[in-house]
């Protein structure tokens, strides 16, 4: 479970993991795809133009997080994620743009809302060591990253980060807590 949490942590801060460690052996379908920013208050639509930065960190509204917090991910979450894939550059920047804008509004549910919303706080307020020890942990080894992952979730947990990034993790840890036991307990009953 403490991995579970920690590549939800670390994916919804942004930062693109290896394979599988996380979630049962499945690969992020997205690459690391950084929130666009507009240097220009145009209004023009021109496709040159970048969409505003909305601040969330895009892998908090992954179907992997949603998933393993909510046990489920909302239709129009799936199909505007399915639609990222083979998307490139400007392309794919507006369409996450267009997600991150849309879970913030609620469009995709309150659980989403809720979720990107959270990440959002925790994300602006984050510390650079957090940053910092998340770029470090990227650029490991496959064995020293779930190390370093784990030490992270740790800090983040005990408020090493500050407040607004150890209530996130707090909520995340327990959502995904609170998933587990109810997928365990009908899993369970359905067996016996």
């Amino acid at each position: 479970m403490k991995t579970v949490t920690s590549r939800l942590l670390i994916s919804a801060a942004g930062i693109s993991v290896a394979a599988g460690l996380a979630l049962g052996g499945g690969i992020a379908a997205n690459a690391i795809t950084p929130t666009p920013t507009s240097s220009s208050s145009s209004s023009s639509s021109s496709s040159s133009s970048k969409p505003a930065p909305t601040g969330v960190p895009f892998r908090a509204v992954s179907a992997k997080a949603i998933r393993a917090q909510f046990g489920t991910v909302p239709s129009a979450l799936q199909s505007d994620l399915k639609a990222l894939h083979g998307k490139k550059g400007a392309d794919r920047k507006a369409a996450v743009a267009s997600i991150e804008s849309k879970a913030l509004a609620g469009s995709y549910g309150t659980d989403v809302k809720t979720a990107a919303s959270d990440a959002k706080a925790a994300w602006k307020s984050a510390p650079t060591s957090l940053k910092s020890a998340l770029k470090a942990a990227q650029s490991a080894s496959k064995t020293d990253r779930t190390s370093d992952f784990a030490t992270i979730e740790t800090q983040a947990l005990a408020g090493h980060y500050g407040a607004a990034v150890q209530s996130w993790a707090k909520t995340v840890q327990s959502n995904i807590q609170k998933q587990q036991a109810a997928t365990v307990g009908t899993t369970s009953g359905s067996i016996i």
